[in-house]
């Protein structure tokens, strides 16, 4: 595995979560089977039946996850070990209304 900066772990987080929500539209999509029947006497018919394997999908959409969970995680721990340079914080901009 390659080391990260911190804005490539954030981008490889988009990343996941973007491919995250493609599976599970896919698989939402792909798992359940329809038949319909149109026109005036219902005598055309639409069979729709998955494509795709629904366990090796949902398990597909399980590691997605979990490597979502461990990026999140790797940065939320980096991030508290950094500090912003070159900024101290100022409460005093805040103000009071008097």
């Amino acid at each position: 595995m390659a080391k990260v900066t911190i804005s490539e772990a954030l981008t490889w987080k988009k990343t996941l979560q973007e491919r995250h929500a493609e599976l599970v539209n896919l698989r939402n999509e792909n798992s359940a089977s329809t038949k319909r029947f149109y026109g005036v006497a219902g005598d055309k018919n639409e069979v729709k039946t998955p494509v795709y394997e629904v366990k090796k999908l949902d398990l597909l959409i399980t590691q997605v996850a979990r490597e979502l969970r461990l990026v999140d995680n790797a940065i939320k721990k980096a991030n508290a070990k950094l500090t912003v340079p070159g900024y101290d914080q100022n409460d005093s901009v805040l103000g009071e209304v008097a």
